[in-house]
């Protein structure tokens, strides 16, 4: 009952409540600048390009020439048989690509989880292609993949498979799965850090208490540790399908799309509509990307449902 008489109480007994002022000084000064470089540079030019999907936008005598005309560039992607390439071989690296990644990444991953010998060396030989830019990669494997004096060409014909020695990067066949392979190169290094990073995080009781029941190190991968860091997993899967979905610099340096668009990607289509056809016009190809956008969304959205699912079955 003496509480009563306190300050921080109401004649009516009940506590006051504090009024501190806000330091909206020192918030805007540390989200500010963030917040700013944000909107500057993802949701204006996202807003942008949604808004240039629905113009046409020519170069004219006194400056940019821009007309509205509604659908009609999003009704010629579907007369257009290059973006729909595109589109396939996209989808066919988001989907190759992950899976061949995450198997990689998984099984490297638990090799060094397990510490067998050398497994400081192969965790920092794994990782390191990671650090290499795509640019770099690509000139790499440029000379590698070289017809006539390739290091894949040159091991075939010392090993006498000369038959097998074929223009890799110059037929029709074999671009893609070449720009897949060597993009797997480069980025499987980052899913296997996640993983591992996710492996180490399960507690040392948990093996130790598999092992006294007498499972194996299969049913220890399978049946354990595996379900522990699914979520870890399916984590790693949505950036790769990401990443795939937009890549761009190795196969713009192996191969610019070509040879007649057997490699051509959704990104590297979007590169030459708007900046080296000569055609002129951002509408068309900012038409391209927000469909894509959607696309890239859509997919996010059911890998997000299989995860759900997963997690509920794992539970």
């Amino acid at each position: 009952m003496a509480l009563r008489g306190h300050p921080l109480f109401s004649v009516r007994g009940h506590p006051m409540k504090r009024t501190e002022k806000k330091p909206w000084g020192m918030i805007f000064l540390f989200i500010g600048p963030v917040t700013l470089f944000y909107v500057a540079f993802i949701i204006y030019p996202l807003i942008q390009t949604v808004l240039n999907g629905f113009l046409e936008i020519y170069p004219g005598i006194t400056g940019l020439r821009i007309q509205f005309v509604g659908l009609k560039n999003f009704k010629l992607l579907l007369e257009d048989e290059i973006f729909h390439k595109a589109v396939i071989n996209t989808l066919i690296w988001a989907t190759v690509g992950p899976a061949l990644e995450m198997l990689v990444a998984t099984f490297l991953a638990l090799i060094v989880y397990f510490k067998v010998p050398w497994s400081s060396f192969y965790r920092v030989a794994w990782f390191s292609p990671m650090l290499v830019t795509g640019v770099i990669v690509g000139l790499i494997f440029k000379w590698v993949f070289n017809a006539d004096w390739g290091l894949v060409n040159t091991l075939l014909r010392t090993i006498g498979l000369g038959a097998l020695a074929i223009n890799w990067l110059g037929n029709l066949h074999t671009p893609l799965w070449v720009v897949i392979v060597v993009h797997f190169w480069n980025t499987f290094g980052y899913s296997f850090v996640i993983l591992l990073a996710g492996l180490s995080a399960v507690p040392e009781e948990v093996k130790e208490s598999a092992s006294l029941d007498g499972a194996t190190r299969w049913t220890l991968c399978t049946k354990i540790l595996l379900p522990i860091i699914f979520p870890v997993f399916s984590t790693t899967l949505m950036l790769s399908f990401l990443g795939k979905m937009r890549a761009f610099h190795v196969v713009w340096v192996l191969t610019e799309g070509g040879p007649m668009h057997a490699s051509e990607t959704v990104a590297t289509y979007i590169q030459k509509r708007a900046f080296q056809w000569g055609t002129l016009d951002l509408g068309y190809p900012s038409a391209i990307a927000v469909v894509w956008f959607i696309v890239v969304i859509v997919g996010v959205h059911f890998i997000q449902q299989w995860v759900r699912k997963k997690v509920e079955q794992y539970a």
